[in-house]
């Protein structure tokens, strides 16, 4: 288990997949993170199936956030698209547990696997894709020391309007610069 200080990051297990469940089927966690390929109501099976992808592929490494005191899962994090070659993956999380929200346990979580990127994988450089809309994650990732990248113009459809997501990113000097690593 990564270790921070009040959250750890164990890695997933295909028993997760009911916790990925209930999370990705619950409207109000789907609401602002502008996926591309988010559905409501996946089965069961398609997520048994999504899980055996994830923990089988070379290129994702996936964690379940989880409250080291009480040991309850909240969320999942992970490395998606990981470039060894390049030294660079995109980062996704997710807090599932919608008490868990707005308590500093998401940038937690993403400093302690920015600290396994850079020191333990060695990647140069972590980005990430967020809406527009999304000010919440937005300012979690300012405040992690993402930086403004770019614009994807038209992203994607969201309550009856094309949406822009933007792209965000870390490199690993910047991620040593700071006091909180």
């Amino acid at each position: 288990m990564l270790r921070g200080n009040v959250v750890g990051l164990r890695p997933m297990q295909s028993k997760d997949s009911w916790l990925l469940h209930k999370w990705f089927n619950d409207q109000r966690v789907l609401e602002d993170l502008g996926a591309e390929h988010i559905w409501f109501c996946v089965s069961m099976d398609r997520e048994f199936q999504t899980v055996d992808e994830m923990l089988t592929s070379r290129t994702r490494r996936y964690f379940i956030i989880q409250l080291l005191e009480g040991s309850r899962d909240i969320g999942l994090i992970g490395l998606d698209k990981i470039d060894l070659r390049n030294a660079c993956a995109e980062i996704q999380i997710i807090i599932g547990e919608v008490d868990s929200w707005d308590k500093g346990f998401g940038s937690e979580a993403i400093q302690v696997l920015l600290h396994h990127a850079f020191v333990s994988m060695n990647l140069h450089r972590v980005y990430l894709r967020v809406a527009e809309y999304n000010d919440r994650a937005k300012a979690c990732y300012e405040n992690c020391g993402f930086r403004l990248e770019g614009r994807e113009r038209h992203d994607h459809f969201h309550k009856g309007a094309y949406r822009d997501a933007l792209i965000m990113s870390i490199l690993k000097e910047e991620f040593r610069g700071r006091s909180d690593a």
